[in-house]
């Protein structure tokens, strides 16, 4: 199952990849409505320690971003900083305290604010479903959760059409209460990406 997750994941970035610069306008002070204003893959590391297994929880963080700009929405069109409504597609192999795989969807609200000509600071919260397929203490038998997330890191320009950006996150996963038992999973994770920018 983990080897079907991964292909896909892979499928969806070569394809991402193809997507014509020109899809859609650069911001401009007339423009109005969401629009997309990043494309990104990244990966990283994440660890953690489960609380009642005694055991150590590391992944490898594994996605894609779909940025979209929502400043003329929020009144901001004029602003220098950019509020973001971000998709985040993951497949993450887990390789503690078992192989496995968390696979789902994030869905961020981010904050960039621009630093200096070429850095911006980023500020992010999400949350989204996801399927761990590994047994734990914490959360029970294999299946549904929600993995919770924030972060702060900094977006930095390699040209004037791409960025790679660097940063902390906080994990929190939980399955809300759905099924017993529900004691969470708190990991750390450092991400890296690398976006196109529209």
């Amino acid at each position: 199952m983990k080897k079907k997750f991964l292909r896909f994941f892979t499928t969806l970035l070569f394809v991402c990849s193809f997507i014509p610069g020109k899809l859609n306008a650069a911001p401009t002070a007339t423009h109005d409505g969401v629009y997309l204003d990043e494309i990104a893959i990244g990966s990283g590391y994440a660890w953690g320690h489960l609380k009642f297994s005694e055991a150590d929880y590391n992944a490898v963080p594994i996605f894609a971003r779909f940025g979209f700009n929502m400043n003329s929405v929020f009144g901001m069109k004029e602003s220098k900083s950019t509020l973001q409504l971000a998709l985040e597609p993951f497949c993450n192999p887990v390789t503690e305290p078992d192989s496995g795989v968390e696979t789902g969807l994030n869905v961020f609200i981010r904050y960039l604010q621009p630093v200096a000509p070429s850095v911006k600071l980023v500020g992010e919260i999400g949350s989204g479903p996801m399927y761990l397929s590994i047994n734990s203490a914490e959360q029970g038998k294999a299946g549904f959760n929600f993995l919770n997330q924030f972060g702060l890191g900094a977006q930095v320009a390699v040209s004037p059409k791409s960025a790679i950006t660097v940063g902390y996150r906080f994990r929190h996963l939980s399955n809300a209460g759905t099924s017993e038992p529900n004691r969470g999973i708190n990991s750390n994770a450092v991400v890296v990406s690398y976006s196109l920018l529209y």
